[in-house]
């Protein structure tokens, strides 16, 4: 693929996520999309949600636009984000029930999995491996907890927009220092193209956010990186444990939140304003609590997994590396702790 289509592609789609955001906040009164804040909401007024429809769309015309350039397994990738984000868009709308959306999410993450192909096997102890069906079904369950707690991430101004750009960008920077040639692939492309998407809503995302995300927009872009981080394991070109570090900060402080809330015997689904940047964000607001996020994955996990994918022989000594201070950083930020 030629990089000045590429440009051109990913400039298109900044551009235009920045105009659909727009017209989604100048149409959210009409749409509904305007709700007062509930008990796990990190503001005080009324600010329409659902921007993220405009990230769906955009990421979706991007793969689509990349499949009539040559790339035709793309049209399952756009077709799946498609689906995922009118599901969370419904749910913006309608507040759906847990009962309903996972179904949804398990055929999209099912038919995600079977369609980008076999995935390289993981080494286990004792010689060991796991591949095939097996691995197809740990991935998907990682998949559909990836998604999940993305949403469940996406509670303060900028944070989610702004970890899926650096997890992206981080990723083709991983890709492109060991490969000459990543500009020629066509993922390559969507993952700047999403980033570009994202970068267009985030001007009206960021703190004070004039409009946010909703499920619309963190589905379909969790759905988004999970594709691109299969097409680029399934071709060699970044290996798990890079891309177990990348959203590292994200994954520990949901997981960690929801262990404590469960050993509470709290209803997982329940809405709480307890994760460590809802603890956070209250003592520092929502700008500095962004940042300090964006600081541990530009500054903690890329090095860390830029390191992995350069030194397999100790990738997964790295991953244990990266976590543990972060799981130490949420505990004592009182993630999972009862909030007021």
């Amino acid at each position: 693929m030629q990089p000045l289509i590429g440009i051109a592609l990913v400039a298109m789609a900044a551009f235009f996520g920045y105009l659909g955001t727009r017209l989604v906040e100048r149409l959210a009164p009409q749409l509904g999309l305007v709700k007062p804040p509930n008990e796990r909401s990190s503001h005080t007024r009324p600010t329409p949600r659902g921007g993220g429809i405009a990230i769906a769309v955009i990421t979706v015309g991007s793969a689509a636009c990349l499949a009539l350039l040559g790339a035709p397994g793309f049209w399952v990738v756009a077709g799946l984000i498609l689906a995922i984000g009118l599901l969370g868009f419904t749910d913006d709308l309608m507040d759906l029930s847990p009962a309903l959306r996972f179904p949804v999410q398990i055929i999209v993450f099912v038919a995600l999995v079977w369609a980008m192909g076999a995935l390289p096997a993981i080494a286990l102890p004792f010689g060991l491996e796991m591949s095939g069906l097996p691995l197809g079904i740990v991935v998907t369950i990682i998949g559909l907890w990836w998604l999940n707690l993305f949403n469940f991430m996406d509670g303060i101004d900028g944070i989610a927009g702004t970890h899926a750009i650096l997890v992206l960008l981080g990723a083709v920077i991983i890709w492109a220092i060991q490969d000459a040639d990543a500009a020629q692939a066509p993922v390559f492309w969507l993952a700047l193209a999403t980033t570009g998407a994202t970068a267009g809503f985030l001007v009206r995302n960021w703190p004070p956010a004039r409009i946010f995300m909703g499920d619309a927009g963190s589905n379909a872009l969790a759905l988004a990186v999970f594709a691109i981080a299969l097409a680029t394991l399934g071709a060699g070109q970044i290996g798990y444990q890079a891309w177990l570090i990348l959203p590292a900060a994200f994954v520990v402080d949901a997981t960690v939140t929801l262990l404590r809330r469960t050993a509470r015997r709290e209803r997982p689904w329940r809405a709480h304003r307890s994760h460590a940047y809802q603890q956070l964000s209250r003592a520092w607001g929502h700008k500095r609590t962004t940042i300090v996020y964006c600081l541990l994955t530009a500054a903690w996990c890329f090095p860390l997994a830029l390191a992995a994918q350069l030194w397999p022989g100790i990738a997964w000594p790295l991953v244990l590396v990266a976590y543990a201070p972060l799981i130490v950083f949420c505990l004592w930020a009182g993630a999972g702790q009862e909030s007021p």
